[in-house]
């Protein structure tokens, strides 16, 4: 997180958290806490009194490219990368469901050699797209190992459930995994529940950051040779080059809040 006098942001990965963390490392008085370091993990729960409390967001699409080619370069130093490829079974990882014993099943029988090759070439749309095959199909969900495994509504996409972990405390987000509550009710009340008032968009960060600091009059720092971590360079030509159709409409669904809370374009209306 990073944490100033009156705000505080959230890094949700993926999203330009890197750039802002290399442009607040100019300001002694603002603190950098581990990077990506949700609230939850962090206890500091008394700056939810903050009048600035900033989450940023990303188009969806290139969410899903950006966090699959940064784990192409990354391999083990991402934490998709790890909960696909390694067998997870920790105490930690597991909750008691219905879905424990196909969870174990599939963490232990999965096969992690051809999981790893879906990471060896940063170019290539068939990788791409069978790891989007496992990141939006709801009958491949056990394989990703994480906590998403257990959320039992098939229509609420990765993205948009690590956005309600991000900025959300965790007994309000915990509804995600109660199959007893409908999708329209969890993205209803997770929303009015959100911690974060302010959003900053990938696409606009740097005008979203200067104006939040004029705003607040915080002497802006020089923004050059910053580190903006960018893994991809041209995400139009990515798209007509890297997503099947049926991937395209597959984000669209399951990350449908994200597109309409934050009023991105749906590709597919174009088709």
């Amino acid at each position: 997180m990073i944490i100033g006098k009156n705000f505080f942001i959230t890094e949700m990965p993926k999203t330009g958290t890197t750039f802002l963390r290399s442009y607040f490392k100019q300001y002694k008085e603002i603190e950098l806490t581990n990077h990506h370091e949700t609230l939850n993990q962090n206890k500091r729960y008394s700056i939810l009194k903050f009048a600035n409390r900033i989450g940023i967001v990303r188009n969806p699409y290139d969410w899903y490219l950006s966090m699959w080619k940064w784990s192409c370069k990354k391999k083990k130093g991402s934490p998709i990368y790890s909960d696909l490829t390694s067998v997870r079974l920790k105490f930690k990882r597991l909750r008691i469901s219905k879905r424990l014993i196909k969870y174990v099943k599939a963490q232990v029988v999965k096969d992690r050699n051809s999981l790893k090759k879906l990471f060896l070439d940063v170019n290539s749309k068939k990788n791409f797209n069978k790891f989007l095959d496992i990141m939006l199909n709801f009958k491949n969900r056990y394989l990703i190992g994480s906590e998403y495994s257990f959320v039992p509504h098939k229509n609420l996409g990765y993205m948009t459930y690590i956005f309600f972990c991000q900025n959300l405390l965790r007994n309000d987000y915990n509804i995600m995994y109660n199959p007893e509550y409908s999708l329209i009710k969890i993205l209803d009340q997770n929303n009015k529940k959100l911690y974060t008032n302010i959003f900053f968009k990938t696409e606009n960060l740097n005008r979203s950051l200067k104006n939040f600091l004029l705003k607040n009059k915080i002497k802006i720092k020089k923004f050059k040779n910053l580190e903006n971590n960018s893994t991809s360079k041209n995400f139009k030509f990515d798209y007509k080059y890297f997503f099947s159709i049926k991937n395209i409409m597959l984000i669209e669904k399951k990350e449908d809040f994200i597109f309409k809370k934050f009023k991105y374009k749906k590709l597919s209306k174009k088709f």
